[in-house]
């Protein structure tokens, strides 16, 4: 039994600690989105904007450091992991914002609960999404970028 955990940890040593800390940048977003739908009267799409900058901010520096464990060798090398970090959640953000209006626009999901329950579907979808992209474009190993 123990042979089996310690070869599943080896064969998905990378996926682990995304979904740990992916696990984490949902739950900020969740707590986020959920604060501001409950304390402020603004847009639920405001909302969803605001939430999604303070996790994209924290999923960065755990993707970056405790994920991928990426150093960065120059000034230039970080601010193009960020812009390319920033341009790939972004990318999702528009994903992740358009499950969201569509649940809550036009299904009709506009409770509270409502919101909050699309806003953890849209979560899984850009999660999967975003491994990808920081696996193949950010977080890549150095002598795999060309730029």
């Amino acid at each position: 039994m123990i042979e089996k955990v310690i070869q599943l940890y080896r064969n998905h040593k990378d996926v682990i600690p995304y979904l740990f800390w992916g696990v984490a940048a949902t739950i900020v977003n969740l707590v986020s989105f959920y604060l501001l739908d409950k304390y402020t009267s603004l847009n639920y799409v405001i909302n969803y904007s605001v939430a999604w900058v303070i996790t994209v901010l924290f999923a960065f520096y755990t993707n970056k450091y405790f994920v991928f464990y990426n150093q960065h060798h120059s000034t230039k090398e970080f601010w193009y992991q960020m812009a390319t970090f920033f341009a790939g959640r972004f990318l999702t953000f528009i994903i992740g914002a358009g499950i969201l209006m569509f649940g809550v626009s036009i299904l009709k999901f506009d409770s509270s609960l409502g919101k909050n329950l699309v806003n953890v579907v849209q979560n899984i979808v850009v999660i999967i999404l975003n491994y990808f992209w920081a696996t193949l474009v950010s977080f890549r190993k150095k002598e795999e970028q060309s730029h």
